[in-house]
Formats: structure tokens, sequence, C-alpha cells
């Protein structure tokens, strides 16, 4: 009995994995692996990593160019990357745990942060739109109100500016501080925290949590150095200085493409949170107007042909830029990372979801999540 078990579940395991597979055709595979490399190549990325996901594994994977101007070092499956904000998904997992598994109140208030009035004062004073100002469309950005409430839930949300809860604006030096917050009430530190509920249930041994994370050796020893656009050189790029690689609520994760594959499939199989709280995490406020925003808990969340995207970008300026971009409901996602910020292009993420104005992401959308399911008889 026991031996007929074992090969039912080896037989079920090979169609499932024969399954996902079949959803991909050969012409689509060739498809976006053209149109990769010619992305890479209008947009200077040096080292450029992608993978797509559907169901529970990767069925595509690519690893594109050279991690050094002299072509000595290539990219490979292992190569890692700052993935910049798309830490934020990881935060808000490992905050949504911490409530559920009653460590913390996400209807705490964050004000009551040490350091955060003079931070606040500092912000409204710098001159960068987070503190407020006009965007270039004449949109008027209100600055936090430093002498108000404002709850661990709104800075999840990026609901700071003017009345807390109003309105969603992309804030990440705020939200930066939430592990500042969580350090300051519980005896364990954020990476702790982190490690705790999202990188070790979910078995991401190569995830590096922040450039001091000794268990994260793998990811520091893959690092693919950044690089600038320099159109004063012949091949446009050059060496850049490396980022903040600290680890905060905003950024600081480093990692491969396959390693945020795998995380993305261990979101879907329940490893890091439940289903409810995983539909929690992605489930935004409503707005005044009765709609719901364009962001909910560390995810950017949109509509797109009918289709229900999750998301979030990641950007340092000169240095690195990907996309993490999962269709939860069609079983698909996208992972890319390059180490130039040439994935990137000017979508708005300061108060709206747009991420298929990206042209690598509406690639992917048309290639796999919106295209018909080839015929394999």
């Amino acid at each position: 009995m026991m031996k007929q078990r074992i090969i039912s579940l080896a037989i079920a395991a090979t169609f499932l994995s024969v399954s996902a597979v079949a959803q991909v055709s050969d012409a689509q595979r060739a498809s976006f692996r053209t149109f990769l490399e010619e992305f890479r190549k209008q947009n200077s990325i040096l080292s450029f990593s992608v993978a797509v996901v559907k169901d529970d594994e990767i069925v595509l994977s690519e690893s594109l160019g050279w991690q050094d101007h002299d072509a000595e070092e290539p990219t490979t499956a292992d190569t890692s990357y700052l993935v910049a904000s798309i830490t934020k998904t990881f935060t808000a997992a490992t905050l949504l745990a911490m409530e559920a598994d009653g460590h913390i109140s996400l209807d705490a208030d964050f004000t009551t942060l040490s350091d955060w009035q003079s931070r606040c004062q500092w912000l409204a004073r710098s001159g960068i739109i987070f503190g407020g100002g006009t965007l270039d469309n004449g949109t008027e950005v209100a600055p936090v109100k430093c002498d108000t409430p404002i709850s661990l839930r709104q800075v999840l949300q990026h609901r700071v500016q003017g009345k807390p809860g109003s309105a969603f604006f992309y804030n990440p030096v705020v939200y930066g501080r939430l592990s500042n917050w969580v350090e300051e009430n519980t005896e364990r530190s954020w990476r702790d925290w982190m490690r705790h509920y999202v990188i070790e249930p979910a078995k991401l041994n190569n995830i590096a949590a922040g450039w001091r994370d000794h268990e994260g050796a793998t990811a520091l020893t893959n690092l693919a150095p950044p690089f600038r656009h320099a159109p004063e050189q012949s091949d446009n790029l050059a060496p850049s200085a490396l980022p903040n690689p600290e680890l905060n609520a905003s950024s600081g994760i480093i990692a491969s493409v396959r390693d945020l594959a795998h995380y993305s499939m261990a979101l879907d199989r329940g490893e890091i949170l439940s289903d409810t709280l995983r539909e929690k995490m992605w489930t935004p406020p409503i707005d005044a107007d009765g709609s719901p925003a364009p962001y909910a808990h560390g995810w950017f969340v949109q509509n797109f042909q009918g289709h229900r995207l999750v998301w979030h970008s990641g950007w340092w300026p000169d240095a690195y830029a990907g996309f993490l971009v999962k269709a939860p409901d069609d079983g698909w996602t996208l992972v890319a990372l390059g180490n130039t910020d040439g994935i990137r292009t000017d979508i708005n993420t300061l108060t709206g979801a747009e991420v298929e104005k990206n042209p690598l992401v509406a690639k992917f959308l048309e290639t796999f999540v919106t295209a018909e399911v080839p015929d394999r008889h």
C-alpha cells in the first residue's frame, strides 16, 4: 500500500510539472527571449536576470550579459542584486504575521518612534517631494503632519500625507522607519523578525537581509556590482558607487531572480502567510470615491484587462532596478533584476499603479498572462 501511495504521489507531481510547462509554448519562450536580448541592449543593462513562473514552477530563466566591463564574469542563475523597494513586500508579510501572532498591532501609533519629531521636521524642510510639494503635473502633495498620530497600517499602505489614511502617496522615507519602530517596541532586531517570518519558513537560504547578514553569504558573494549610464563611454556604461546596502523596512534585500521566484512560490503555497493573511496583504483600502486604492499592504495592486496584478518595483538610481509582478489568479509571476537602472521606465508609482506601461512588463503580460493557452493536442 505504501509503495502504491509513493508511486501515485510521484505520478501526480509529474503531472503538475508537465501541466505547467504545457502552458508555455516554444514560440512564447522564443519570442520573450528575443525581446529580452533587445531590451537589454536598448537600455544598457550590463547584467540582466529574468525568471517567469507558472503556478509552482520556473518555466523560463534567463541570465544575460556580464557583471564586469571586461566581459570576464558572465551573469549566472546565482547572480544577485540589491532589489531595493521589492524589500517592502517582505516587510508587509513580516508585519502582518507579527500582528497575527500578537507581537504588534498595526493600529499602534507609529509616531511614538523616538526620533519621529526630528525626522518628520527634517522631511518637511528637505525639499524632496515626500515632505510635500507639487508634482510636475500640478498635483499638490500635502506635507506629513508631525503632530498627528499615524498608525503602522497607514505607513504600510503609504497613506501618511496630509490627513493620515485619506489617500495613497508613495512615501519610502517614512515606510523605511517601520523597522526602527519594531526594534524599539520588541526585543529583537528587524533582520531577526524578517528571517523568522519570511526567509526561514520559505527556505530562502541564499537571500541576504542586508549587507551585514552573515547568514546571507551566498547572495553577498554573488552580488553584481552596479553600473550607471555614461554617455561619454562607448558602451554607455561606467562603474557606479554601491548604494546603501543596510536593511530597513524599505530596502536591503539582496537576492537573485531565482531566489525571488522561490519567494513568490512560497507565498502562493502558504509557507509565509496563510491564504487569508496573504489576501489581506493584497487587499487595498477603499478611497473616498469608492474605488480601491492602488496600493495595499506593501504591494501595488491593479486590474489589467480583467486580470488582477500585485507587484512592486525596485530602483536605486544609477545602480539597480527590478520588478516582481504577479498575476496570482492566473498563476503567473515575472521577476526581473539588473545592475543598472535601465529596467526602470517613468511609470507613475507616486499616486497610481500602471505597471503595464513598462515595456518589459507589458511584453510579459502580452506573452503569458493575456495570451491564449497553447494547444498541445
